[in-house]
């Protein structure tokens, strides 16, 4: 149990359907009444209710395809129906299915039914069909919109180096200044020379925007190396992906695949331009989305939730795959963001989707791997961990994943092996201890029960960082299981509280040890104050029966035991638990001679037995 307990577990566009009224596009649209995600359908006709529940349920777990498809259903049903229309629309965008755009057809003939969205849709359909002029047209459009106002002008010079203007393309970007965009639109400048065929204006441009740059870009990095290597530089192209690829640990894992490719440009089309322009969008949103939660959390004022931002960053992102299917980052990112949403299952079929053969496919076998862990598809994860430690033997990162895998499933031998490996590249790279891994480290050889070396790592890792609750929780708690240098183990966990005085773990701990100490008054107060908090940990309620039994409330802390039986704690919690209503069995308590002998009771069956509460 002390494994799980000890361990925590770690601009401006409206929602989609906010962005289907018709609200003009520069409206003030912070100051808009947030709409709910689903509405239900207005009556008029027959309503296919099974199909349109299908929806709900789909647009709640996250399944943009099944949403889709189920809003197109239920307004097949119900053809006049503008706000099913509107749904299966912007699921369908979402989803990046061609569908999207017969219904954008559909949705602009509607009452106030043109938008930003359905411009967009247009235009990129236009742009896919090769009819660029009229793509242009639909994206002027959408220009008023803010966001879109930015992106305007990425959107309008791949539509015109389609049309042969490769002059008329990079002036429109390379003019704008002062805009936190310029590096961007000076990287898109460089990429319409390139696929124009003027290499040597290509240099330039990608020289200019490097400079710009605040720090690695993957779409630069990779395009200003590939026309190094077009130029005969070969040693500079391969330095410049270097350079990026030791500065990012996940994208590391790609670096052989990188390193492979160095020689293709990522953007060899105007079509994989404007879905490059709808990624930069898309970062632009998640990046404002962070920026407006810190600024509310400061000032205390109303901004757009985050759900806001991700759907519009999705729908960014659905544009992206419609224009480019195979766009790897666009996936990628993807997923992060259904990931955040709490939507794991389809953040793994995102990254199932990315093509093995682009070259961050072992980035997205990582990211799927935490998905793993996170859905308990831990076998599935360990086995993708272990190739990618096969694949990269000197790199950290997958080492140290693989060993919390293994630590989830108890497989604490191979743990230990995989956070030694950890701790011996964590000091061949940076030349010295990292604090976290000794911690994981330690919680293992306390599962194996080495405490004397579980208590040398907690040692070393709180001489590193003095001040860290989980440290000196951990260490404090186990010494209190062993009744080892009880004052001590009372002070680390007194300045833990004080460091983090909500965390319930760190209180019960506090309480354990003071009951230990037999002062049954404070350490019961602690005690309920941690099960009052966490009422479903078996650990918490056991210590709190037993501070009930010490104080002489023995019914209470039989009642408690039952409770704490009742979760399904850990083995050797199990025993501890089992053992306390032997105790009470064998000092005649009839209660607990009855809990003994019977079957094991359901959570539900034994939580209102239970104090949980002062």
């Amino acid at each position: 149990m002390l494994f799980c307990r000890l361990l925590p577990t770690g601009f401006l566009l409206l929602s989609a359907t906010a962005l289907l009224t018709a609200q003009p596009a520069g409206a003030a649209l912070a100051s808009q009444p947030t709409q709910k995600a689903v509405q239900g359908p207005t009556q008029t006709g027959r309503v296919d209710s099974a199909a349109f529940l299908a929806a709900v349920v789909a647009t709640h777990n996250g399944d943009d395809v099944q949403a889709a498809q189920s809003f197109r259903a239920a307004s097949a049903a119900d053809p006049a129906n503008p706000e099913l229309i509107r749904q299966a629309f912007v699921r369908s965008v979402l989803a990046g299915d061609p569908e999207a755009v017969t219904l954008a057809a559909r949705n602009e003939k509607l009452p106030g039914g043109q938008t930003i969205i359905s411009s967009l849709v247009l235009g990129n359909d236009a742009a896919a069909r090769g009819d660029w002029k009229t793509a242009a047209s639909f994206y002027r459009k959408a220009e008023a919109d803010p966001m879109a106002h930015l992106i305007m002008p990425l959107l309008q010079a791949w539509c015109a180096q389609a049309q042969n203007r490769m002059d008329e393309a990079i002036n429109g970007l390379t003019r704008t200044q002062g805009s936190v965009l310029v590096p961007f639109y000076t990287t898109h400048a460089a990429l319409i020379a390139q696929v124009s065929g003027n290499a040597s204006r290509a240099g330039d441009l990608f020289a200019q925007a490097a400079k710009l740059m605040p720090g690695y870009d993957l779409l630069l990095t990779r395009s200003h190396a590939a026309w190094y290597w077009s130029q005969g530089q070969q040693s500079k192209a391969r330095d410049l992906l270097r350079g990026m690829i030791e500065s990012d640990p996940i994208l590391a894992l790609a670096g052989k695949q990188l390193q492979a490719e160095i020689s293709h440009f990522p953007i060899t089309t105007a079509q994989q331009g404007l879905a490059r322009a709808y990624v930069l969008t898309a970062f632009l949103l998640r990046q404002q989305s962070r920026q407006q939660e810190q600024e509310r959390t400061a000032a205390n004022q109303h901004a757009p939730t985050d759900h806001q931002f991700d759907e519009a960053s999705r729908l960014m992102l659905g544009f992206a795959l419609g224009l480019d299917p195979r766009l790897a980052e666009a996936r990628l990112m993807l997923a992060d963001i259904q990931d955040d949403e709490g939507h794991h299952d389809a953040a793994r079929d995102t990254l199932l989707r990315i093509p093995p053969t682009s070259p961050l496919a072992p980035v997205a076998a990582f990211k799927l791997a935490l998905a793993d862990n996170t859905t308990d598809h831990l076998e599935e994860a360990r086995i993708k961990l272990t190739q990618l430690v096969q694949d990269n033997p000197d790199q950290l990162l997958p080492v140290r994943v693989l060993g919390n895998t293994l630590a989830a499933l108890k497989d604490w031998k191979g743990a230990l092996a995989a956070y030694n490996k950890a701790i011996e590249l964590n000091k061949a790279h940076n030349k010295k201890d990292d604090w976290s891994l000794l911690f994981l480290r330690a919680v293992t050889y306390h599962e194996m029960d080495d405490w004397p070396r579980a208590k040398a790592d907690l040692k070393t890792a709180l001489a590193l960082v003095p001040n860290e609750p989980l440290v000196l929780n951990f260490l404090g708690y186990s010494m209190a299981e062993r009744r080892e240098d009880l004052p001590e183990a009372e002070r680390m966990l007194r300045h833990a509280v004080e460091l983090d005085p909500h965390d319930a773990a760190i209180r019960d701990s506090l309480g354990w040890v003071r009951v230990e100490q037999g002062d049954l008054k404070e350490g019961t107060a602690l005690l309920e104050q941690a099960a009052e908090q966490t009422p479903e940990d078996p650990e918490v309620n056991y210590h709190l029966g037993e501070a009930y039994w010490r104080a002489g409330r023995h019914s209470e802390g039989v009642d408690q035991w039952n409770v704490a039986l009742g979760l399904k704690p850990e083995p050797r919690d199990e025993a501890l638990i089992r053992a306390a209503l032997a105790r009470a069995a064998a000092a005649g308590d009839k209660k607990a001679e009855q809990i003994q002998q019977a079957p094991h009771p359901s959570p539900s069956e034994v939580q209102a037995q239970g104090k949980h509460t002062p």
